[in-house]
């Protein structure tokens, strides 16, 4: 779904007037010190008599949120929340508006939950922890805008580019799936980039979604995308990547896995299952894909990153009894990138979502010392690439440090690159003028260093 992009006068109406009718233009409230992260208001506390940017009717919220960065274009997107739906909690890394045109919601900020109603709008302000859920028996219908961000275009690569072929991992229905009755569905998300953003759910029918290079070098790429152990995401730390490093000369084939707290036999192994068949399978099909076996590199983005580094660490395990000749084959990546990853399942350190999508609400101190990718890798784990942000709010940088330790520790070549800012998720999105948008050229030097990349 494409989006649109208009002025938000039309649609906002009187509710979208400013919190803060005496903050100087130019001035994010955010950056003034002691700002709340959430404001909410109603078409009462509209002062029509004020002009722009701080109280005119209708265009308060547009000029309101580009004040902060002058000139950058609005945009605006409807959504519908079902009976029942959510938008999680999570992060923002700019300004954003709840606008409620229909129906209650219950928005929460950073612990603070307010309720919202027709003709009311929450200011959800840079750096907060930002969620919303539906209430009552009518869906919630509600407009959420922020400023468009502009995309880097070297990095972004062949927008329209879909994947080559998209091939199934297991011959039959996937393993250990009696008693599932999931239906796998895609969710568009939003995103302040104007960019395609799906995520799988449910997922019942893993796949590799194949994206051949127009001058092939022999490497392959197994990416392995991020989403919590809740969903998998597919565009964002996916294709998008896939486009980039195809255009570098790999074969890119991006993962969609089974998720572990969905009734698989396999349980917290269902993802690792995906990911050693993925490698089983890249390595069966090389001479038909044009790719070394001996040159096949996992790239894992966030909870992937738990799948990759699981690959790295324990491709020995038989997560899954063999089904065909493909299973005879080795599981063991040639190299590991792993990107702002969930390494530890140990309180304090584990991202608690995916600690409590893995391995459940309350797992038991031997599950958490097993599922803790720093507790001792063995000697032939592949060598190791690692990136993070240091003020990640989600997955704490300490996960990447005590992998790191712990691979130099068993003398494993490693390599740790900790950016000062960048937070969480980003992918290859916004990074124009920043340190983080070298990440991909980092990727690929080191991969010569390894021998996995020949190409420029």
């Amino acid at each position: 779904m494409r989006r649109i992009l208009v002025c938000l006068m039309v649609v906002c109406g009187a509710a979208c007037a400013t919190p803060q009718p005496n903050a100087q233009p130019g001035t994010s409230t955010a950056a003034r010190a002691g700002a709340p992260r959430m404001v909410v208001v109603d078409e009462h506390d509209v002062r029509i008599e004020q002009p722009p940017p701080h109280g005119a009717i209708g265009m308060s919220t547009a000029y309101r949120i580009s004040d902060a960065v002058p000139g950058r274009t609005m945009e605006y997107r409807r959504r519908t929340l079902h009976v029942g739906a959510a938008i999680g909690e999570h992060p923002i890394n700019h300004d954003e508006v709840y606008y409620v045109l229909a129906g209650q919601g219950e928005v929460v900020s950073d612990g603070e939950k307010r309720l919202l109603t027709p003709g009311m709008a929450a200011y959800l302000y840079d750096g907060a922890v930002v969620g919303i859920r539906q209430l009552g028996e009518t869906p919630l219908d509600l407009i959420i805008s922020y400023p468009l961000k502009p995309s880097d275009p070297h990095l972004l690569v062949d927008a329209d580019r879909q994947p080559d072929a998209v091939i199934d991992l297991w011959p039959d229905a996937a393993l250990g799936g009696q008693g599932v009755t999931l239906t796998e569905r895609v969710v568009e998300r939003d995103n302040p980039f104007g960019l395609l953003d799906r995520a799988a759910h449910d997922v019942t029918r893993p796949t590799l979604s194949v994206f051949k290079p127009q001058k092939p070098d022999g490497s392959a790429i197994l990416i392995i995308p991020g989403g919590g152990y809740s969903w998998v995401v597919i565009d964002k730390e996916g294709f998008e990547g896939a486009r980039w490093f195809s255009r570098h000369g790999a074969t890119v084939y991006v993962l969609k896995h089974r998720l572990p707290h969905q009734g698989w036999a396999a349980g917290p192994d269902t993802p690792l299952q995906d990911a050693q068949r993925a490698i089983r399978l890249i390595r069966a099909r090389a001479s038909e894909d044009g790719v070394d076996p001996a040159r096949v590199l996992v790239m894992g983005f966030s909870a992937g990153g738990h799948v990759a580094g699981s690959l790295a660490t324990r491709f020995d395990l038989r997560a899954s009894p063999p089904i065909d000749a493909i299973d005879q084959m080795s599981a063991r990546p040639d190299a590991a990138v792993l990107m702002y990853p969930v390494i530890s399942m140990k309180p304090g350190v584990a991202h608690t979502g995916s600690r409590r999508n893995l391995l459940g609400a309350a797992p038991s101190a031997e599950m958490a010392e097993k599922y803790s990718l720093e507790t001792s890798p063995p000697r032939n784990t592949p060598p190791t690439f690692l990136l993070h942000a240091a003020d990640d709010a989600s997955v704490p940088v300490e996960n990447s440090v005590l992998l790191f330790s712990a691979l130099k520790k068993a003398d494993i070549p490693t390599s740790l690159h900790v950016f000062e800012k960048g937070g969480h998720g980003f992918g290859l999105r916004g990074l124009e003028g920043d340190a983080r948008r070298e990440w991909p050229s980092m990727v690929m030097d080191w991969g010569r260093d390894q021998g996995v990349f020949t190409g420029q």
